[in-house]
């Protein structure tokens, strides 16, 4: 039971803000990137599929991409493309991560034209400050 002095855990949403895309299927990673982003006040959209990718490039523009080139529902590079491709896809930043001993993924999000691509470990520890630039800008803008 909660009373009226129970804070929540999370400040309020950003009002107006775009959400944060994570392409991917890895439960765990995506638990990290969800509680980075509530924390920031940033909503999360997750596309385990190209359907479900599709459906949230048409609904809204992401503020960023956090790709897992190493998913394996989905098509990886095809994602990256169709992100690029999307109404607003040109200004958004699309992460790609995977494990640094996966050269061929790595290469393959390059190639694809990823913004960035991280190690996932990179990825995990500059997560809370590559997030928080993405909350100010967001902030800024609403």
């Amino acid at each position: 039971m909660t009373d009226a002095t129970t804070t929540h855990p999370y400040p309020p949403p950003i009002p107006g803000a775009r959400p944060v895309l994570a392409v991917m299927s890895d439960l765990l990673f995506r638990s990290k990137i969800d509680e980075v982003a509530r924390r920031l006040g940033l909503p999360l959209r997750v596309a385990k599929s190209v359907e479900q990718l599709d459906r949230h490039l048409t609904r809204e523009a992401p503020s960023i991409a956090l790709v897992d080139l190493e998913a394996d529902s989905l098509d990886v590079a095809d994602a990256i493309r169709r992100i690029k491709a999307s109404e607003h896809g040109t200004r958004v930043p699309i992460i790609g991560f995977a494990s640094h001993t996966n050269i061929p993924a790595i290469e393959a999000g390059r190639a694809a034209g990823a913004t960035v691509v991280l190690a996932r470990g990179g990825l995990a520890s500059q997560l809370p400050a590559l997030l928080g630039k993405v909350a100010e800008g967001e902030r800024r803008e609403s």
